[in-house]
């Protein structure tokens, strides 16, 4: 829903854009400024959307209030989302880029883990959200982005040994996805409340790594 509004707005723009083009002497140019604009909006509404959710839960998600906490009229963040439910789908999406950043290229195995067992235990609201994606019915490589490769890359190393070359990649990969999403907000919100945050992920980083090397699976 999210995604058609912003194509409808940015169509909309440039239907403006040609029109003011065939004016003698007209400029492109404010057209151009109003597709930077609303992005920075929508990009700076979905960040307090996130905010909010992680300061007070879902409950406190509502249109209204995101547009006080951003600054911005009810009028605006209307034409950026024309219901609750399409602002939760954009959080969720962001949700999804924050997880698929920690794959970018040039990342160790450990900072890829540690990126996300922070971002988890940083976020447990947003997290939820994405936890009920993960867990809906449906195809989970349109859902997160990096899961052939992992799978793949997964495949290769248990294959390389023979005491874990019978173990199903795709298996094997829903439990490490599953216990990187919960297992660090478990931990610190149940198990170790005592310890400080970069305590409790320096922990969850260590044990998920040393579980990894029980397998034969190196941190690189």
């Amino acid at each position: 829903m999210a995604h058609a509004l912003i194509l409808r707005a940015i169509n909309r723009d440039r239907d403006e854009m040609g029109k003011s083009q065939e004016q003698p002497g007209a400029k492109p140019k404010p057209a151009r400024r109003r597709n930077k604009a609303f992005d920075e909006t929508h990009t700076a509404l979905i960040e307090t959307a996130v905010r909010l959710v992680s300061e007070k839960g879902m409950e406190a998600l509502s249109l209204s209030e995101v547009a006080r906490e951003a600054g911005v009229n009810r009028t605006t963040i209307y034409y950026h989302f024309d219901s609750r439910e399409a602002l939760v789908e954009a959080v969720r999406a962001w949700s999804s880029r924050q997880l698929a950043a920690a794959f970018a290229p040039g990342r160790s195995r450990e900072d890829r883990t540690r990126y996300i067992v922070r971002f988890v235990i940083e976020n447990p609201e947003v997290i939820g959200l994405w936890a009920e994606e993960f867990l809906s019915p449906g195809a989970i490589a349109e859902r997160y982005p990096e899961w052939e490769g992992l799978v793949a890359g997964m495949r290769e190393q248990l294959a390389s040994r023979p005491e874990t070359a019978g173990i199903d990649a795709e298996a094997y990969c829903t439990l490490m996805l599953t216990w990187a999403m919960l297992g660090p907000r478990v931990y610190c919100g149940s198990v170790r409340q005592d310890l400080s945050k970069d305590e409790a992920i320096e922990r969850m980083t260590q044990a998920q790594l040393g579980l990894l090397r029980l397998h034969g699976i190196e941190p690189i």
